[in-house]
């Protein structure tokens, strides 16, 4: 009788030792589960400072190109990418997720008549690469 009392203790000892095992495992768990939320806290971070940085640059292009005269060479090409806020956004956001500076370099003179336009993009596209890498 005895005998069988230690085997049912020396079980139920298997039993907890299991245990502490299944919490290990549930340590490395949380630990993962807590690693995602602070991820997802940082792209959200991340996120809500590159749509702040997005509208005020789409408001600068707004102002400075999007509404220029109708004698002005490139007026329709600038106007159809900056005429209004959104507009102006949506082109910088394509700009920084995928440069296509060629299109602005395949204006006739647009780089030489707006050198600080180009020079804007330019940079605009390098921060806001590195911006969405982080």
């Amino acid at each position: 009788k005895d005998g069988m009392s230690t085997l049912f203790r020396i079980i139920r000892l298997l039993r907890i030792m299991r245990l502490f095992r299944l919490v290990k495992f549930l340590k490395q768990l949380y630990l993962l589960a807590f690693g995602f939320i602070d991820a997802v806290q940082a792209i959200f971070w991340v996120s809500a400072l590159m749509s702040v940085g997005l509208y005020v640059c789409a408001i600068i292009c707004v102002r400075t190109v999007g509404h220029l005269p109708a004698g002005d060479q490139h007026a329709e090409f600038l106007h159809e990418k900056f005429s209004d806020v959104a507009t102006a956004m949506l082109t910088l956001f394509v700009l920084m997720s995928s440069p296509n500076l060629p299109d602005y370099i395949s204006q006739e003179g647009l780089a030489r008549e707006r050198p600080i336009l180009f020079l804007f993009l330019v940079v605009f596209v390098v921060i806001g690469s590195f911006g969405m890498i982080a």
